[in-house]
């Protein structure tokens, strides 16, 4: 959620004919440089206030690195990223119930060593655990690497190596579905995985590679895993995830016929 979406609406004007396609939650990205962040902030109360559910998502554009954090850079970067996450602490305090945070594992540019990076994530996700108690981690399967970037948790074997590190209940894996079609690898997830999903990103991906589009395109293979992971009694959360600036050509009854079309396509797979 983002207040660009709003388009000078209030949030029940915007989330209504989405309610009534089935949304339940909403998501939102914990970064104090985004633009709109103060109103971002009010989107959040007034959610709570509409009766939906939150999750967050941890920053993970710079300043706001992992790299170091098992490290002596570890105390400054506590300092950075802990007002942020004291926010979704807060609102899963108010509400009484356990707020999924969803993080990415580190990534740097070379020269770096992926086994220093593993050693930070984890080192981030045990702090996390311990400092904020109301958060239940999702760990999600990045983006693969652009740009000669060095990235871990992109294949599914990374993510679960570092989720291994921690009992399924302290840490969760978000599968983004998106991401993991990028891979250009269409092999069947083994049934670990699938045990260890507690969120879910869903978005569409263009003949360019370019994604994080509503479900419009009929690219990723979503359908398959959303009904597996019923099957095997996943009870979190499937996130719609999208990037405003990939509709910016789009008209304002495009995309809202887009967002319901997508909402109502999510809810048939997953509520039974």
């Amino acid at each position: 959620m983002h207040p660009r979406w709003l388009s000078h609406k209030d949030l029940k004007d915007f989330i209504d004919p989405l309610q009534g396609a089935g949304l339940s939650a909403l998501e939102f990205e914990l970064d104090d440089r985004l633009d709109s962040w103060n109103e971002s902030l009010l989107l959040i109360k007034a959610a709570v206030e509409l009766g939906l559910e939150l999750s967050f998502h941890a920053p993970f554009r710079e300043p706001h690195s992992l790299v170091g954090f098992a490290g002596n850079l570890r105390g400054s970067l506590e300092q950075k990223f802990h007002p942020l996450l004291e926010i979704a602490e807060t609102w899963a305090r108010r509400t009484e119930k356990m707020s999924t945070l969803v993080v990415h594992a580190a990534v740097s540019q070379p020269p770096a060593d992926p086994h220093t990076l593993v050693a930070d994530t984890i080192a981030f996700l045990h702090w996390v655990i311990e400092t904020f108690p109301h958060l239940r981690l999702a760990l999600e399967n990045n983006h693969p690497s652009i740009m000669g970037e060095i990235k871990v948790g992109v294949q599914r074997s990374e993510v679960l190596d570092i989720a291994n590190n921690f009992p399924s209940a302290s840490l969760g894996i978000c599968w983004d579905m998106g991401h993991d079609y990028l891979r250009h690898q269409q092999d069947e997830p083994p049934p670990e995985w699938y045990s260890r999903i507690t969120h879910v990103h869903l978005h569409d991906v263009d003949h360019n590679d370019n994604d994080h589009y509503p479900l419009v395109l009929g690219n990723v293979p979503y359908q398959p895993w959303l009904q597996k992971l019923e099957q095997v009694g996943m009870k979190g959360i499937v996130v719609l995830e999208l990037k405003g600036e990939r509709l910016k050509d789009w008209s304002k009854d495009q995309i809202r016929e887009a967002l319901v079309g997508s909402i109502k396509t999510i809810a048939r797979e997953v509520i039974k």
